[in-house]
């Protein structure tokens, strides 16, 4: 009870956890295990609860992933994630594209983890590569701008390029394990990004709703 301060407000918070764990149909302490450590990792306070369970809420209905093996691909990504610039709808968004491409999971979470770090720490030959195509990484003010920017920058530069060539330059920037993921986030850059963040980003109510489907299923 002291980790969720005034009551009122740890009543809120049990009413997402609940929520969360009808829509994505799993364990009431593993959605509530899931909730506390995803926005540990990411530093949001009790108060964002609510923009998190519905953001998870929305990628799981709207991409092919559940609610659970979200929460694992976030955990899985931890603190590396608190740099994305649009949060956790940004991280939700690439997360549900990874999952439509048959990355789930852990298994998204940690390709996505080694792609964000491969553009923050990236090689020599990685940086210059980037550089010599023009892609910038960070903003003016030294923050980390949003993936969809950054990959579709990198999308456009080898834009009329063989095949051979776009993967010899994937290949530098990025850990060869990596590339599939890679690839699958590529395809995806552009207005497909921005339409699906969208709809993520303005998922209130989302978990409220998918909650009550679930519970008119069992009851029909």
């Amino acid at each position: 009870e002291m980790f969720l301060g005034s009551r009122g407000l740890g009543d809120v918070y049990k009413r997402q956890v609940l929520n969360l764990a009808a829509a994505g149909d799993i364990a009431l302490a593993d959605a509530s295990d899931m909730v506390t450590d995803a926005m540990s990792a990411l530093g949001m306070g009790v108060d964002e609860a609510e923009t998190m369970v519905d953001q998870m809420a929305k990628t799981a209905s709207t991409t092919n992933t559940s609610v659970a093996q979200l929460g694992e691909g976030i955990l899985t990504i931890g603190a590396t994630a608190k740099s994305i610039k649009g949060g956790t709808a940004e991280l939700n968004t690439a997360l549900g594209i990874l999952a439509n491409n048959g990355i789930k999971g852990a298994e998204g979470g940690t390709h996505l983890r080694n792609i964000i770090l491969s553009l923050q720490n990236p090689t020599d030959k990685a940086a210059a590569q980037m550089e010599a195509l023009g892609i910038s990484v960070y903003d003016s003010e030294g923050n980390m701008r949003s993936m969809n920017d950054i990959l579709g920058d990198l999308n456009k530069s080898m834009d009329g390029m063989t095949s051979a060539e776009k993967s010899n330059i994937i290949g530098t920037i990025f850990n060869k394990t990596d590339l599939s993921s890679v690839n699958a986030l590529l395809a995806n850059t552009g207005s497909t990004w921005d339409s699906l963040q969208k709809s993520i980003t303005e998922s209130g109510g989302a978990a409220q709703q998918m909650a009550d489907t679930q519970l008119d299923n069992l009851q029909g």
